[in-house]
Order: structure tokens, then C-alpha cells, then sequence
């Protein structure tokens, strides 16, 4: 195959065949194309729209590559695209710990910030985690206290090739796509969001093709990537093999409608501090409490912890003001710096 005549039609807007995607992926990540031709391919690919079948063949090239974790099953992730622009506080990352204080084994995998202020790696570490552990003490971390981070490029190395890329681009690309979908832990349950409402249906259907046990595609209302208190939230659920669509309206559920202006984020620094503030129950940004209870709550259903939103409010509520997600990142910065 001929990468130029690839990227011929994919500027003509035309879709790779299986093939076609799985060579193309198999070529950047091995590191024997240019940059400028692999920036060219993925900016084609933006601009074109990437496909189901283009998605599953470059997230299994990046499987096959990556260093594998072996946890079993029952794990849940809260990974999204990331890519919204909206650079608020760090919203997955604190749902990751607080999931897990309510009982959940958490697996989060994620990066450092390529097009927002702060990655969830970035405000981990700001918090005292060890992000770069070893893959022994990460599996200590899942075994002993029910969650551990997962550095993407320490199990995708292979990723190297690209990030020069990514860093200088800084848009989203289907990089931002294939982070959720995989996971070195193989997640079987996973909350995802997406920075545009038109990516639900090809994501959800890319989990399903991967064999995910359940999960919720969410993007909020002018494309967040969260359930968010600014607006509805729309959701593609896959269960039992099957997808069904639904909308969450945060009014519903009991909470107040708010700005994202209200959990507006800054350098890693100023988002740990709101995160251990959450956690130490000092209420200083009553809105960042609410949409990462509202963000646990719907991990709390994926679980099948909780029967539906409002009661996994209650059950996120309590784990929150009782201490024991304070305690679970606590235990986390313990085992991980061992």
C-alpha cells in the first residue's frame, strides 16, 4: 500500500477500508513515517470524520503493541476523549477516586494534557501520586486499595512516535478517540465522554465491537465531555450487547443547572487544590462537588451499584462526606510511592 495515495483519499473524503486503516496505523505508530506525513494523515482523518471500522482497527494496532495489566474482570475506567476545550477542573479523575471509594474497582488510564491546562496525570501527580510507577506497584495499588492510574505511554509506548505530533498540533485527533478504548487493564465498564455529540454512536459502537460489558458514551450540551450541569447530557448506553439512547437533565436528578464557568480549571496546581478541597469537604466550589457526584452517580448505575441516578447520589454523597475518598487518594500517593 502507498501512503500518499492513502492520504489522496482520505482528503477526498473517502474511508479506509480495514486494511487500509490497520497499515496506516501500523506505519505511524512503527514509527516509519515522517511527521509531516503522519500530521497529514491525522488532520485528513479529522477533517474527514473517522469511522467505526477506522476506530477499532487503530485501537487494535495500539492493543497488540501495549504493555498489558491483569486485573480480571469487574473494572471500570472513566477515561473520556478529553479535547472539549473548555478546560474546566479535572472532573474524570476525581469521579475515578470517588468511584472507587464507593466500593468500585477503578482502573483509570490517562495522559498528560496535550490540548487542555491540566491532564489527569498532571493534576495526579500535583496531588502526590506516582504516576510513573512500575507496573508491579500499579497492580498492588488495584489490588490492595481498588485503584490505580494508569500513565498511557508507559504501556503504549509505541505512542512515541506520535506525540511529538500531537504536541505541536494541538487538536483533536483520533488519538483523543483511541485513549478510552484501551485500556492496559481491558476495563469491561467504562464511562466515556466525548467533546462532540456526533461521536456517541461511533464510539459506543466501537465498545461494543471490543466486547465492553457496559458503559455510557455521554457528551453534554455544546460539547462537553462529561454529564455536565450546564445543559442535558446526552447518553448512548451499551448493555447486554445492545445500545439505547437517553438524555440527562440535571434538574431531574435534584441538582441545580450551573455554568461551566463555575468549575473553570487552571494549571495543575490550582485543580489539585480544588480536588482536595472536594475531598476534605470544604465546599469551596459547590458546583464542582455536584457534577462530580452527578459523574460518580452514573458509575454507580454502570456498576450496577446503584439502581439510578438519585440513588447514586446518595451513595457518592456518603463516600464523599464520610472520608472515604479523601482516604482512597491518600492510600493511592501511599502505595504508589512505595
Amino acid at each position: 500500500m502507498n501512503i500518499s495515495k492513502i492520504l489522496y483519499k482520505l482528503s477526498n473524503n473517502l474511508n479506509l477500508t480495514s486494511n487500509e486503516a490497520k497499515f496506516v496505523f501500523t506505519q505511524i505508530i512503527s514509527g516509519k513515517l515522517s511527521e509531516i506525513q503522519t500530521s497529514g494523515l491525522l488532520m485528513a482523518l479529522a477533517t474527514k470524520g473517522e469511522t467505526v471500522q477506522e476506530i477499532i482497527e487503530a485501537s487494535m494496532v495500539l492493543k497488540k503493541k501495549s504493555k498489558k495489566l491483569k486485573a480480571g474482570k469487574n473494572i471500570l475506567d472513566t477515561c473520556g476523549t478529553g479535547g472539549d476545550g473548555k478546560e474546566t477542573l479535572n472532573v474524570s479523575t476525581a469521579t475515578a477516586i470517588l468511584t472507587s471509594a464507593c466500593g468500585i474497582k477503578v482502573a483509570k488510564h490517562g495522559n498528560k494534557a496535550v490540548s487542555s491546562k491540566s491532564g489527569s496525570s498532571d493534576v495526579l501527580q500535583e496531588l502526590g501520586v506516582n504516576i510513573n510507577a512500575d507496573l508491579k506497584k500499579v497492580k498492588k495499588c488495584l489490588d490492595k486499595i481498588n485503584i490505580c492510574f494508569l500513565m498511557a505511554p508507559l504501556y503504549h509506548s509505541a505512542m512515541k512516535n506520535v506525540a511529538n505530533v500531537r504536541s505541536i498540533l494541538k487538536v483533536k485527533t483520533i488519538f483523543n478517540l483511541l485513549g478510552p478504548l484501551i485500556n492496559p487493564a481491558n476495563a469491561d465498564m467504562q464511562l466515556i465522554g466525548v467533546y462532540d455529540k456526533k461521536l456517541l454512536l461511533p464510539i459506543a459502537e466501537s465498545l461494543k465491537k471490543l466486547g465492553l460489558k457496559k458503559a455510557w458514551v455521554v457528551c453534554g450540551e455544546n460539547g462537553v465531555d462529561e454529564i455536565t450541569l450546564s445543559g442535558k447530557t446526552f447518553v448512548i448506553e451499551l448493555k447486554n450487547n445492545k445500545l439505547r439512547k437517553f438524555v440527562i437533565d440535571p434538574k431531574k436528578v435534584g441538582l441545580k443547572k450551573s455554568s461551566l464557568n463555575k468549575i473553570k480549571g487552571k494549571n495543575p496546581k490550582f485543580n489539585a487544590k480544588e480536588i482536595l478541597n472536594l475531598f476534605k469537604n470544604k465546599n469551596t466550589n459547590l458546583f464542582f462537588k455536584d457534577i462530580v457526584l452527578l459523574n460518580t452517580s452514573a458509575c454507580l448505575v454502570i456498576a450496577n451499584k446503584a439502581k439510578n441516578l438519585k440513588e447514586g447520589l446518595i451513595l457518592a454523597n456518603k463516600n464523599l462526606n464520610n472520608g472515604n475518598a479523601l482516604d482512597k487518594l491518600n492510600k493511592l500517593i501511599k502505595i504508589s510511592n512505595e
